[in-house]
């Protein structure tokens, strides 16, 4: 009896590692089955802003509502997801009642596995959430009900998250059909207010604290001031942050701070009970070459292109631009030029640590307007839809491309987004 457990035991030592690889190499792929490039257009741009604000102007605390999306909506919205979060692709397919959903991953290489997980599953309609459904991970099928065991894990997971958690008790049932997502929720009244606190965690709200303080004191009231005057002395102290510091981090909460500051509304709007107790800065007209509309696009698009990234950034000036030619001070390049320069400068605040410190080293030595902004007097502006498409035949034309690549040119040129030679340092404080 002892011979055949000891045999048991050393077979066992055997199957399960042989078992665990052999899911591996069934699970792992060396190509990906979905590669598809994120292609964000204003049009999409317009149609999210129609759906927020929809329901921003109208659902109030205890109602149930429903968001209607449309299939290329959702799988454009999907693949964002996948390529921001895990930099893949996504791509879902709709039906009456179900969806197809297929992933592709990539993960860290191994000499002997693929380099993908690719994942396919159904998404069937309930009374209530949807299910998943003939799950399959590469070329290995995975049981329905590992997958029920598999998903309540990861609903459990995501609970212990507040803004998660508010969402998954605010959602009641998803619907599915060829033409339409229809998504039913019930709008609790501090579900907002838990969402917006959880973003945030204790050290981010720290480093934010730190900056509305400097910000706070350095300000004067009804002064105008340049841009640049307000960000050098807050990336002076992010430098002095370092090495110790995540240097990634104090750009993000420099930018986020400024932003505030530029657009004159409170970090209450992310932070409604801690921030109402933090110092305000004096009320100021925050310009780029004596033009508040400009610092306001820069900014707006740094803090984009830092806390998201670069093409949703790109997309949402490029709405901006096409509203205003349709109803507001109308299409400027000049205000395409500072969306560019924000978006380059937020970007290259946050690529990487060597990135990060190279940005604050830039400001030590001091910076002008014209350092984080490129020549735009020469560049139209304020032209109606008529007149835009009348000279550069809309954004898909030679003219208007042309046109930005003049403009790419000049920002790549900008003194601060340039890489020195010279070492790490830190800013002593007075």
């Amino acid at each position: 009896m002892r011979k055949l457990l000891l045999v048991f035991s050393i077979g066992l030592l055997f199957i399960i590692p042989l078992a665990l690889i052999t899911a591996l190499a069934l699970a792992l792929e060396d190509h990906p089955r979905i590669d598809r490039q994120v292609i964000l257009t204003p049009e999409h741009i317009g149609r999210a802003k129609q759906i927020v604000d929809a329901h921003r102007y109208w659902v109030h605390p205890g109602m149930l509502v429903a968001a209607r999306v449309t299939p290329a909506d959702a799988d454009l919205a999907v693949n964002y997801l996948a390529r921001r979060l895990g930099k893949g692709s996504a791509q879902v397919t709709f039906a009456d009642r179900n969806a197809i959903i297929r992933l592709s991953l990539p993960t860290s290489a191994t000499p002997f596995f693929g380099r993908y997980l690719n994942l396919e599953a159904s998404l069937v309609e309930t009374d209530s959430l949807p299910q998943l459904r003939s799950m399959q991970i590469g070329k290995l099928p995975l049981p329905d009900m590992l997958t029920d065991i598999l998903v309540l894990q990861l609903v459990h997971w995501l609970r212990r998250s507040p803004e998660y958690r508010a969402g998954l008790d605010a959602v009641k049932r998803v619907k599915v059909s060829r033409n339409q997502l229809s998504i039913v929720y019930r709008w609790a009244d501090d579900f907002s207010h838990e969402m917006r606190a959880s973003i945030i965690d204790e050290r981010e709200r720290e480093r934010l604290l730190r900056y509305q303080t400097l910000l706070a004191a350095n300000s004067k009231q009804n002064k105008a001031v340049s841009l640049a005057e307000v960000l050098s002395p807050l990336m002076r102290v992010a430098a002095n942050h370092l090495p110790n510091g995540d240097a990634l981090a104090e750009n993000r909460a420099v930018i986020l701070v400024v932003t505030f500051h530029v657009l004159g509304v409170s970090p209450e709007g992310i932070l409604p009970a801690m921030a109402a107790t933090w110092p305000r800065p004096a009320p100021q007209e925050i310009t780029v070459d004596g033009r508040g509309d400009l610092a306001k696009h820069f900014m707006v698009s740094a803090a984009i292109a830092a806390y998201a990234d670069t093409a949703l950034s790109d997309a949402i000036g490029l709405y901006k631009e096409i509203e205003d030619s349709r109803h507001g001070s109308g299409f400027s390049f000049n205000d395409i030029a500072a969306d560019r320069a924000g978006t380059k400068f937020g970007e290259k605040a946050v690529a990487s640590s060597t990135s990060a410190r190279e940005l604050q080293r830039r400001f030590l030595s001091g910076l002008e307007d014209a350092d984080l902004m490129p020549a735009w007097s020469d560049l139209p502006e304020f032209m109606s839809e008529v007149e835009f498409k009348q000279r550069f035949g809309g954004i898909d034309a030679p003219a208007y491309r042309r046109m930005m690549e003049k403009i790419e040119q000049r920002v790549a040129a900008l003194p601060v987004l340039q890489y020195s030679n010279s070492p790490d340092v830190a800013v002593q404080l007075e």
